[in-house]
């Protein structure tokens, strides 16, 4: 019963898995109504896009980013 409980560990970490880690939570729903400055302090999304400034990536719905530009 031992090597079965490794065995019977993965095969649940992956059932887990499936269903939630390819999933790309880092990016929600456009916000329409959203209205930011055209202040330019460039941020990198999590979709490797630039954008302007964080205001213009969380009204595109992008829930992580880093500040500069994207490379």
């Amino acid at each position: 019963m031992k090597p079965l409980k490794p065995i019977l560990f993965l095969l649940l970490a992956i059932a887990f898995c499936s269903g939630t880690c390819e999933e790309n939570t880092c990016k929600e729903s456009p916000k329409p109504d959203c209205m930011c400055t055209m202040q330019y302090d460039p941020v990198c999304g999590c979709n490797n896009k630039t954008y302007g400034n964080a205001c213009q990536a969380e009204c595109d719905g992008i829930t992580e980013y880093t500040k500069g530009e994207c490379k």
